[in-house]
């Protein structure tokens, strides 16, 4: 039953539209500035009643969207892996900041695409995809665990379009200049783990999430989770450990063993945080002033991925087995090394012609 006040404020005068559903405890209420909008909102909500909405109604009104954030972070954050919890928090702070404020059912698809135009004035198309997925995440977890609104707004945001296959190779100069900028750092992690990416193939994640436990030095071989503590999202793939690698390695654990470091268990991170022995060390700021010292620009972690790939085909890997080290599921996510792998599978045949055959005419 909804019923409308008229109300005199020092700002004048404003009708106030009550609503209480039978069944329901306590009433949902809004000010307007004219009789009418006020009766259209409660013959809209009473309307929604009828077709068993206005729970959720009710519930998107009662919350807001910082609310859902806070409890975000105490009930889901935990359940994300140390290398993406920070991001994930700085991404909340950002969306808590914009439109914390709103309620839930005021967080429209129109203001969400606001912040999205805003954020592409500033950050790379890939980042604001990456805030967009924190925020439809929180959102989702609104509508399916909490039960807070019926659906997501995300569901009606564009996200902005990405170029695809962006592939960066370092260079072998590049490469020499890089290692000895990582040599010269600051930071005593960032030369160990820049190696064991170019020499991998593997993600930051893995590496920066490697345990003890999964580097076996016997065997030489690296056992890399793309979480770390499960085999979920692509499993658990061997890699070879370089024999230039190994001692750098080898010099690491006995400086755990030794208590230089910190207690080595199995599960101790190969490379821990020196504020935390439980978070994975940061080394973006580290990478990034490397990279100014070497004078390479354009140049992101992730191309030491794609770096690794380039030198494998360079000396006469298939694309099969360049898949396998970096554990592509899909063979087409290797294709864009195709090219390098045909030009190196061009070369072996011509320098074995030239061996074979030699000057004949």
């Amino acid at each position: 039953m909804a019923t409308i006040t008229k109300l005199q404020r020092p700002s004048g005068t404003v009708y106030k539209a009550r609503v209480r559903l039978i069944g329901q405890d306590g009433e949902t209420s809004r000010t307007f500035k004219t009789r009418t909008a006020a009766e259209r909102w409660a013959r809209k909500f009473e309307a929604a009643a009828l077709e068993d909405r206005a729970g959720l109604i009710m519930e998107g009104q009662k919350h807001t969207l910082k609310d859902a954030i806070k409890r975000y972070r105490t009930e889901i954050l935990p359940d994300h892996t140390a290398t993406t919890r920070p991001t994930y928090a700085q991404r909340l702070d950002y969306w808590c900041a914009e439109l914390g404020h709103l309620r839930l059912s005021d967080v429209t698809p129109a203001k969400i695409a606001g912040c999205r135009d805003e954020l592409l004035t500033s950050k790379a198309p890939a980042t604001v995809h990456g805030y967009l997925a924190v925020l439809a995440s929180v959102l989702t977890t609104c509508v399916k665990r909490w039960h807070w609104v019926k659906e997501s707004p995300m569901a009606h945001v564009d996200k902005p379009s990405v170029a695809n296959g962006r592939t960066r190779f370092l260079s072998q100069d590049e490469l020499s200049r890089l290692l000895e900028a990582c040599r010269a750092s600051e930071s005593p992690d960032l030369y160990l783990a820049v190696v064991l990416a170019i020499t991998t193939g593997a993600r930051r994640g893995e590496l920066l999430g490697l345990r003890w436990r999964d580097v076996d030095l016997v065997k030489d071989v690296l056992y890399l989770r793309v979480d770390n503590e499960t085999t979920t999202k692509g499993g658990v793939r061997a890699v070879r450990i370089a024999s230039q690698v190994k001692p750098i390695l080898e010099a690491r654990q006995a400086g755990y063993r030794r208590g230089k470091v910190a207690d080595i268990t199995g599960a101790a991170l190969v490379f821990p945080s020196r504020v935390s022995t439980r978070q994975p060390v940061d080394l973006r700021t580290p990478f990034r002033t490397a990279l100014r010292r070497a004078g390479i620009e354009g140049f992101r972690w992730h191309d030491l991925r794609h770096s690794a790939a380039s030198f494998m085909a360079a000396h006469g890997a298939s694309l099969v087995e360049i898949g396998a080290v970096l554990g592509h599921r899909s063979a087409q996510t290797t294709k864009r090394y195709a090219h390098l792998a045909e030009q190196a599978a061009h070369e072996l045949v011509q320098g074995t012609a030239d061996k074979v055959l030699g000057g004949m005419e």
